[in-house]
């Protein structure tokens, strides 16, 4: 088992996209099995917060300076590219049914396991570590607000309602990991670092179980639907990666390449299966949260190599 974890850690690059191709190929079943969801957002969190040094990472972050400026960056991902994003959909006059998936997309904090992500392109893991942690604490209280901004009628629940749900599978997350490193201890946690990032990809294609359930179905018996929602994911994810990615390029500086680097990966890669596990169920919504895994999950292949081709890898 643990050889197997290891061998998932090395090799996610390419396991994570072939799990997706899997997930189409499963067998659909009626029964309940979304329920695992919410269970399995706490279980990405934990695998992402117990190897971090939460005690120091907390010290680090609570100097004034350092919480304003973690500050910035959260109002950044989770206020103003929201408005960027939902704003360019509705110039690009997206169709109005796919809109609601968007809000929830781009409302969203980054997916907890893109610190993971950061450290196997070799970007800068404690950035992406404390921009996770600021943006996981605020996003109970930034979506619902953010959300009721854009799209008020969106959301078929009460924002304190979205808020207990998005809470409850954060801070489940943090708690468990924090039980985790005191009855394994840091140090043990660290010398087996690969098995745990065997763990984050067993666990992402855990997750894709239950979010394709019925999905090839669906596909088929919508193709138009299913395409334009492919797209939607696609272009949303990327042109996010992509522009920031640019900004990274043309820093001069190589502090400032370094925190656009991690801040095209982290921004891309927002947690849409928070809301998935937080909303009652959506068909529309659904399928885009199972065909949005598809650029989140290339994006450790596709994005490592256009780094490369942007000479940022240097």
């Amino acid at each position: 088992m643990f050889r197997l974890l290891e061998w998932l850690g090395r090799n996610a690059m390419l396991v994570l996209p072939a799990g997706i191709v899997a997930a189409l190929i499963l067998p659909e079943t009626d029964a309940p099995i979304t329920l695992i969801v919410p269970p399995l957002i706490a279980v990405i969190y934990t695998v992402t917060f117990i190897r971090m040094d939460l005690p120091a990472l907390l010290r680090t972050m609570l100097t004034p300076m350092e919480i304003l400026w973690q500050m910035l960056i959260a109002g950044f991902i989770l206020i103003i590219m929201p408005l960027l994003l939902i704003g360019g959909c509705m110039l690009a006059d997206v169709d109005a049914a796919l809109l609601p998936s968007a809000t929830w997309y781009a409302v969203a904090p980054p997916i907890a396991s893109t610190a993971w992500i950061c450290g196997i392109m070799g970007l800068s893991l404690p950035t992406a570590m404390r921009v996770i942690v600021m943006t996981s604490l605020l996003a109970p209280f930034t979506g619902p607000f953010m959300i009721g901004l854009i799209l008020p009628n969106a959301a078929s629940i009460s924002s304190l309602a979205m808020f207990f749900n998005l809470a409850a599978m954060i801070f489940a997350g943090v708690i468990i990991a924090w039980l985790g490193q005191l009855i394994l201890g840091r140090e043990q946690i660290a010398r087996h670092n690969h098995r745990f990032d065997g763990l984050a990809a067993l666990t992402m294609l855990i997750f894709l179980i239950p979010v394709f359930n019925g999905i090839p179905r669906q596909i088929i018996d919508l193709p138009s639907l299913a395409c334009k929602l492919l797209l939607l994911a696609v272009v949303l994810n990327f042109s996010t990666q992509f522009i920031l990615m640019l900004v990274a390029r043309l820093s001069p500086y190589r502090q400032g390449r370094d925190l656009a680097s991690v801040l095209a990966v982290l921004s891309g890669n927002r947690n849409v299966g928070l809301y998935y596990g937080a909303l009652p169920v959506d068909p529309i919504f659904g399928m885009f949260t199972a065909l949005y895994q598809v650029p989140l999950y290339l994006t450790p292949l596709l994005m490592s190599r256009v780094r490369r081709l942007m000479g940022l890898d240097r």
